[in-house]
């Protein structure tokens, strides 16, 4: 189809972009700008991305996660999150650098210090330090050691690109946490999902 073969394109000229982004400049808060200046530009593409190629979940479910692009070495993944109100997840880390981009509806995005000094496994003192409402056209940038929320709250449903430095899967080292127990555990691995639109 013309779509498909126009959105591939789109999102290969800006994985390009974001290559080259990181090569110069390394993992800054500056060149993480960058690269959601170049995902916000992506998102103006809306119609390679709508529900009719990416559906949401049905009415049971939560959450569907697309995957768009990951390179052969498991490096620069993007995905498209389509989420339903209710979606949330536990405070957790990457690992890697992420930015999110807004495309469709509101979630909030927690944001969290660890106070404790890590000497303890299993234990962590957590703090919700922020928070931000992620809508249309706006993106946030979490670099590697960042903690983050995230929690759908608008009626339509979220369509969100999400942009990792390493492919979900490749990163065995990811954790949550439990903030009222003081608790951290391993993050449970990012199950297979769909190669494409539709599939």
């Amino acid at each position: 189809m013309a779509e498909t073969g126009e959105r591939d394109e789109a999102v290969a000229e800006a994985l390009e972009e974001i290559r080259a982004i990181e090569a110069k400049d390394g993992v800054t808060e500056e060149s993480l700008e960058a690269i959601k200046g170049v995902l916000l530009r992506l998102a103006q593409k809306r119609a390679l991305f709508d529900e009719r190629a990416f559906p949401p979940p049905d009415r049971d479910g939560i959450s569907n996660f697309y995957k768009l692009s990951i390179d052969e070495d498991d490096r620069y993944a993007l995905y498209l999150s389509v989420g339903r109100k209710g979606r949330e997840t536990p405070p957790h880390n990457h690992t890697t650098w992420a930015v999110i981009v807004g495309m469709s509806g509101e979630e909030e995005n927690r944001i969290y210090a660890r106070s404790d000094d890590g000497s303890v496994d299993g234990k962590a003192d957590l703090k919700q330090i922020d928070s931000r409402i992620l809508r249309a056209d706006d993106g946030l940038a979490y670099m590697p050691d960042a903690i983050h929320s995230i929690h759908v709250i608008s009626d339509e449903p979220t369509r969100h690109f999400h942009m990792y430095g390493t492919a979900l899967h490749a990163l065995p080292d990811r954790v949550q946490f439990d903030t009222d127990a003081g608790e951290y555990s391993h993050f449970p691995a990012i199950p297979s999902m769909p190669a494409k639109a539709g599939a």
